[in-house]
């Protein structure tokens, strides 16, 4: 209690202070005649700072106010015992042609068994269903799953700090936008959760809404899919709020399935970082770095507390057997690097975003896992004994990859902890014959269809005078600005996104997955300053690459929605415009308000480092054939190759 009363005292003080020196400010010229002395002043100012103490102190109604809750400095979280809360496993429900109505719901919800119940939005079929993470939807390929999404969330006004200097849904009739995007799903537009397709419980709608009733097709390669909200600049706080849960795509056919562990074997993980009150509630900033540009958004946000599948540091009883685990990053900015804390352990990667790796298994003693990316693993516990504890660690900085002390407590470094309780059951093959038959069992997409574009998206991040980030760009375009990416419906087009930024970033595209094709250093001040051309190749003179192209990295591979660009790196994607499996689209992707390709990161994406892209008709783009072709553009294309510019 009184290390909370004095964490308010002091950023009561660092409120007041700050209005106090515009006040000081204010009424200095009016106090410039000498009719007032510089006392006055002082007593004017210790009268008002001495009322917010007091207020903190004794009048509870103050005292919430008092609470400031500033950007990048938050109060630490109360001090929580790990590993006492055993690992819950979201509910499942079957999702098909008939449709099932899932809401988003207002709860209160026990993360830890000695925190309060925390205020969440979280989806249900009904408010006493309703959980973070949200129930698990299990889809099968090939048959359209519909589902009705709905909002009673009861607020007139979100219960986290809403910023409304940057662009956002703003209902006029109040209430909390909602909008669900099946993030990994290649789905019609419509059905896609774009983010001016919000609407309330009021029955506002934003501009870009067309139903609420959405089905998806489910024609792509078995994988686990993650649903979340999507709301035009408030995604992140309803995500921190609570709203996503999981999606597995499976094939009838799907050989691997029964191969590989399942039921109670095979494992979803869902990530989460927060920082908490005393009281359970979600400590999340209301006064940002820069308060006169942004009252309240932040450039990312780091909780001190892990949480899996909605409970802080669990632990999961287990048998000495082979285990598989579906891995999902749901946090708003921080990266995960995962190990074992038994070094003989291994991760045998099989799966990443867009499901089983096309090649071999990859054995790793880390993994990577940035905002958004799922992975799919198979660990071995058969060598342990009952009694055994193995420890799941993280070690990635935040902001990722260079990391600052503030953002990275000591207990960040603990995620969860298994231990082996009993022996193990009979298994139908063991862990070796399991990773043969993967490698018999996948088919990819044609990846030696031809080039048709290369597009360059550069990364920005604008500074106030005191190197406080204010917003996040590609192409310096914001989110409003007019589409310029018109890609072309079944052609294969490589992306390359230049990295000005001092982070990584997780670079998410909607409709499609794509494959990273390499990454390769280029001179970043040389860029900015216009010294160099990045269009021209190594180590030609005047380029500003000062390596050639190296291959991704191993956290890079397999098919995805999402992939790390590095700073001081240009990534490049290969995105083939059909479905994963090489087949069209069962839908017509031309329809409807389009799609979006954003950063991951959600204070990014909220701010404006979001774009939208319209795929188009071949005959409409006027582009044939397999080259990169220059003429005739379409009307919406004119211009494009002013996009492969110098830097600036």
């Amino acid at each position: 209690m009184g290390t909370d009363l004095q964490y308010i005292m002091r950023t009561s003080s660092r409120s007041y202070m700050r209005n106090a020196a515009m006040i000081s400010s204010s009424t200095s010229s009016s106090w410039s005649n000498g009719s007032l002395n510089s006392c006055l002043q002082r007593l004017v100012l210790l009268s008002c700072c001495f009322f917010v103490l007091i207020c903190s102190w004794e009048l509870p109604s103050c005292r919430v106010e008092a609470q400031n809750s500033f950007c990048q400095a938050l109060a630490p979280s109360p001090t929580l015992t790990k590993f006492v809360d055993q690992l819950p496993i979201p509910k499942q429900i079957a999702v098909n042609t008939t449709e099932i109505s899932i809401a988003a719901w207002k709860i209160k919800q026990k993360l830890h068994r000695d925190l309060p119940p925390t205020t969440l939005y979280a989806y249900g079929e009904s408010q006493e269903t309703a959980v973070y993470p949200g129930p698990t939807l299990e889809a099968k390929m090939d048959v359209t799953s519909r589902i009705h999404w709905d909002n009673h969330i009861p607020d007139e006004e979100h219960f986290l700090p809403l910023d409304r200097s940057i662009h956002w849904a703003n209902p006029k009739r109040g209430g909390v936008p909602t909008v669900v995007h099946l993030h990994g799903a290649e789905t019609e537009s419509i059905h896609d959760g774009h983010p001016e397709a919000w609407w309330t419980p009021k029955g506002e709608h934003g501009p870009t809404y067309v139903t609420q009733h959405n089905s998806y097709p489910n024609t792509q390669r078995p994988a686990m899919l993650w649903y979340h909200d999507h709301a035009v600049g408030i995604t992140r706080l309803n995500v921190v709020a609570g709203l996503s849960g999981l999606y597995f795509l499976r094939s009838p056919e799907d050989k691997l399935t029964k191969q590989f562990p399942y039921g109670e074997y095979e494992i979803p993980l869902v990530f989460k970082d927060w920082q908490f009150w005393p009281n359970g509630s979600i400590n999340f900033p209301n006064v940002g770095d820069n308060a006169t540009i942004h009252p309240s958004w932040c450039p990312e946000y780091f909780g001190d507390t892990i949480l899996v599948n909605g409970k802080v540091w669990p632990y999961l009883d287990l048998q000495p057997r082979v285990y598989r685990f579906r891995l999902l990053n749901g946090v708003n900015a921080r990266f995960f690097n995962f190990t074992l804390s038994d070094p003989s352990l291994r991760f045998h990667k099989i799966g990443t975003d867009g499901g089983y790796l096309d090649t071999k298994p990859q054995i790793l003693s880390s993994l990577l896992l940035a905002p958004a990316e799922r992975l799919d693993i198979l660990v071995d516990f058969s060598s342990l004994k009952p009694g055994d504890v193995v420890f799941l660690n993280n070690s990635a900085p935040a902001p990722f990859p260079v990391g600052e002390d503030q953002f990275n407590p000591p207990q960040i470094g603990s995620v969860m902890k298994f231990q082996v309780t009993k022996k193990a059951q009979p298994e139908n093959s063991k862990l070796m014959e399991m990773l043969q038959q993967q490698q018999q069992g996948v088919t990819s997409n044609d990846s030696s269809a031809p080039v048709l574009r290369h597009r360059q998206i550069r990364l920005f991040e604008a500074d106030d005078s005191n190197d406080n980030p204010t917003v996040s760009f590609l192409e310096k375009r914001r989110w409003v600005d007019a589409v310029r990416e018109f890609p072309v419906e079944g052609s294969v087009e490589v992306w390359e996104w230049i990295n000005t930024t001092p982070d990584a970033h997780p670079i998410h595209m909607h409709l499609i997955q794509f494959q990273v094709l390499n990454q390769q250093p280029f001179n970043k001040t040389w860029y900015l300053n216009g010294r160099c051309n990045i269009t021209v190749d190594f180590p030609k003179p005047g380029t500003c690459f000062t390596g050639p192209p190296i291959p991704p990295e191993i956290y890079q591979t397999g098919f995805k929605d999402t992939a790390v660009v590095s700073p001081n790196f240009v990534t490049r994607y290969r995105i083939h415009f059909q479905t994963s499996d090489g087949r069209d689209f069962p839908f017509d992707p031309t329809l409807g308000p389009g799609y979006v390709f954003h950063c991951h990161i959600l204070d990014h994406e909220d701010n404006d480092m979001m774009r939208p892209f319209k795929v188009v008709h071949a005959t409409k783009s006027g582009l044939r054939g397999g080259h990169h072709t220059k003429t005739p553009y379409s009307k919406e294309e004119e211009g494009f190759d002013s996009l492969r510019m110098v830097g600036e």
